[in-house]
This record gives C-alpha cells, sequence and structure tokens, in this order.
C-alpha cells in the first residue's frame, strides 16, 4: 500500500518496502522502520528531510532508480572492548524510505546533506522545455 502526494509517492512507513527488493528468506532477517519524512519545494529545486538520528555517513546508502529515490540506514551497537550490556532501549535496526519522484526533478542532481541528524537530500528541477519557433518559407 502506497500513499499518494502530489507530486511525490510515499512508501507506507508501517510496512517494511524490503519486500520488494529481497528475497522472502531476506525479508524477515531485518526489521526495517519507516523514516520520517517532510518534503518541501521551492521554484528551483526540491529538499527531502529525512530523521536520522544517531546515523552517520557511513550508515546511510541512497540510490536512485527507474524514477525512485531510496534511503537506507543500517547501525549496530557499539560497546567497548570487554562491556557486557545489562540494559538496553535503544534500537539497533535498519531504516528505509522510497520516494516515487516527479517527472520534473533531475534524478542526477541528487545532493545530500547530513547535519544534527537530519539528512537533507536536494533535487533539482529539470529545466522546462521551451517552444522553438519554427519559420515557415514561401513555396513561391
Amino acid at each position: 500500500m502506497r500513499y499518494v502526494m502530489t507530486p511525490f509517492s510515499f512508501a507506507d512507513p508501517f510496512h517494511s518496502a524490503s519486500s520488494r527488493s529481497a528475497a522472502p528468506s531476506q525479508r524477515a532477517q531485518v526489521p526495517h522502520r519507516g523514516i520520517p519524512t517532510t518534503i518541501y519545494e521551492h521554484e528551483s529545486h526540491v529538499v527531502i528531510a529525512l530523521d536520522v538520528p544517531g546515523f552517520t555517513d557511513a550508515d546511510l546508502e541512497i540510490t536512485v532508480n527507474n524514477g525512485e529515490l531510496h534511503v537506507t540506514g543500517k547501525r549496530s551497537a557499539e560497546l567497548p572492548a570487554g562491556a557486557k550490556v545489562v540494559f538496553n532501549s535503544r534500537q539497533t535496526d535498519a531504516v528505509e524510505r522510497f520516494v516515487k519522484l516527479d517527472e520534473s526533478l533531475d534524478p542526477n542532481s541528487v545532493a545530500p546533506v547530513l547535519e544534527s541528524g537530519v539528512l537533507k537530500i536536494q533535487l533539482s528541477r529539470m529545466p522546462q522545455p521551451q517552444a522553438t519557433p519554427i519559420r515557415i518559407r514561401s513555396a513561391t
């Protein structure tokens, strides 16, 4: 199930999108959470802001394929050498978000910046095609 919001489509945050890309035996191995997302637009570009607190740029991967932006992240708990966990309420799992891109956006213009737990991905709009006047010659 997908939510459709003009001009984008969002993967349902309560449904693992891994079912589209992973083999059945791989789907149950890693629990996924949807990434809280805000998308805003300017005249020349669109920004997709994703909340990814605790993730580093090395933990995240961004791909664009067939007009769809895919953001995944995976992290694990780090313990000092010789330490033993006695209590843990921190989530150490994977997150992902699919965003179907509008045709007006340039998929080659992806510019991600990670700052203070927010991943902002900027995509530029492609220039609008301009009408080209064609001169008509007289047959005489």
